[in-house]
């Protein structure tokens, strides 16, 4: 599925210093772990108030879950082609895109052996941002009916330190998020800090997760985003 992203992302009619590259990983103490890689470019170099984009999003991801008492790991790769619309009025964005989301999953069956499979099914998102020069909020939500899964977050930045030059600016900030479905639920809050070097920014965060079928702990990650 990762491979099919790439398929994908060379067909994209990418308009120079107007699209987005995003990537993280994340793992817990559990040693449950989850990385990604998207790319978003509009559909057109003329700039306007409504703005259509496309999108492709390719992720992986590793757990474990319970059957009658036994632990069974399990992991997962997806892709999601999307089109978009973004409105931007002033500080504030708001964003909705939509399309299918293929899946590649492989779990234990508790017989010595793992059991594969591949899904489709429809994905939803919607996002809004407001932009300050001394910091940003970002609230996003998305719903897929593989699973019926949904997963949302809310981030918050201020800007710490920025020299006269402009060489770099520092942040500090904080986030949570939520997901889950009717079998499984998990919360996670945080602190953050991003430094920006040139156009490229980087992200490190970490802080208390919260799930309902397994024991609580930890997590850390890192992000790194750059428009293009």
């Amino acid at each position: 599925m990762v491979a099919l992203a790439f398929v994908l992302l060379s067909w994209l009619p990418f308009e120079a210093g107007a699209g987005d590259v995003f990537t993280g990983f994340q793992i817990d103490n559990k040693k449950e772990y989850f990385a990604y890689l998207g790319i978003r470019t509009p559909l057109s170099a003329q700039e306007s108030a409504f703005l259509p984009f496309v999108q492709v999003f390719a992720a992986g991801l590793g757990y474990s879950f319970t059957v009658e008492g036994q632990v069974r790991d399990a992991s997962a790769q997806f892709t999601t082609p999307a089109l978009g619309l973004k409105y931007t009025s002033g500080a504030w964005s708001l964003v909705g895109l939509a399309g299918p989301q293929f899946r590649w999953k492989q779990e234990d069956n508790g017989r010595g052996g793992r059991d594969t499979r591949e899904d489709i099914g429809a994905f939803v998102q919607g996002e809004t941002f407001y932009w300050h020069d001394q910091g940003n909020v970002h609230a996003i939500f998305s719903y897929t009916a593989l699973d019926r899964f949904y997963w949302g977050r809310i981030r918050g930045k201020v800007l710490t330190c920025r020299p006269e030059n402009g060489g770099y600016a520092a942040y500090l900030g904080w986030d949570a998020t939520g997901m889950g479905n009717k079998d499984f639920h998990a919360e996670l809050t945080g602190p953050l800090a991003e430094l920006q070097v040139g156009r490229f920014f980087f992200l490190v965060r970490g802080g208390y997760q919260y799930t309902a079928t397994f024991r609580s702990g930890t997590y850390s990650g890192f992000e790194i985003y750059f428009p293009f």
